[in-house]
């Protein structure tokens, strides 16, 4: 049951970035340092966030829950958004029996009360699970892996002050070994603060 719901949340990233990943235009030409003005405070347009938190998660490879602890960098290219980041999971926070760094493209939405984002890309993993010898010996031996898989994300964002957040994030991976997926309550920085407003704003374009 929980692997179908890995799958569909996977297919649901994947059809939501192609309708609009290609979406991420403007009318205006792209500046670079273009800013906004929100509550006095000068704050860029096109910035760069960190993302990180934890949650839990579910393997097809284990019998129960996983706890999972995850941070990513998410940048952009002019008006196109990237992420790296690095994935943990284990029968305890940090005790780490997989891992996977991941990289995405994808598509964001940020306004002054929240920031959405979803991203699509490959990973490479690496982890161990273990097999029991025998029926009813209760003598297991660890089998390792690694490769390379696909992953997918979406997430939500409620902003505290502008480049500050609290959110939520599903996220789901797949590869020839696993199904693996879960939530993520997630801690929202960004690097758009500017200062405080001043009487010429040169880079603000738009009301």
């Amino acid at each position: 049951m929980y692997i179908r719901i890995i799958k569909k949340q996977l297919l649901i990233v994947i059809l939501f970035l192609s309708h609009f990943c290609y979406s991420q235009k403007d009318t205006l030409p792209y500046f670079r340092k273009e800013e906004i003005i929100y509550q006095g405070k000068l704050y860029r347009r096109y910035n760069n966030y960190l993302t990180f938190g934890a949650g839990i998660s579910q393997s097809n490879l284990r019998a129960s829950s996983q706890n999972n602890i995850g941070i990513d960098y998410n940048f952009h290219i002019k008006r196109q958004y990237f992420r790296a980041g690095i994935l943990m999971s284990g029968n305890q926070f940090l005790a780490n029996n997989n891992f996977v760094v991941h990289a995405g493209y994808g598509y964001r939405k940020e306004t002054t009360k929240s920031n959405f984002h979803a991203y699509i890309g490959p990973t490479y993993f690496t982890g161990v699970y273990g097999i029991e010898d025998s029926v009813g010996s209760g003598i297991f031996r660890p089998i390792f892996f690694e490769g390379i898989g696909a992953y997918a994300n979406c997430g939500i964002v409620k902003k505290i002050t502008y480049d500050i957040g609290i959110g939520i994030e599903g996220f789901g991976e797949i590869n020839k070994y696993q199904f693996h997926g879960g939530i993520k309550l997630i801690f929202f920085f960004s690097g758009a603060y500017r200062g405080i407003k001043r009487n010429i704003n040169p880079n603000v374009r738009r009301r």
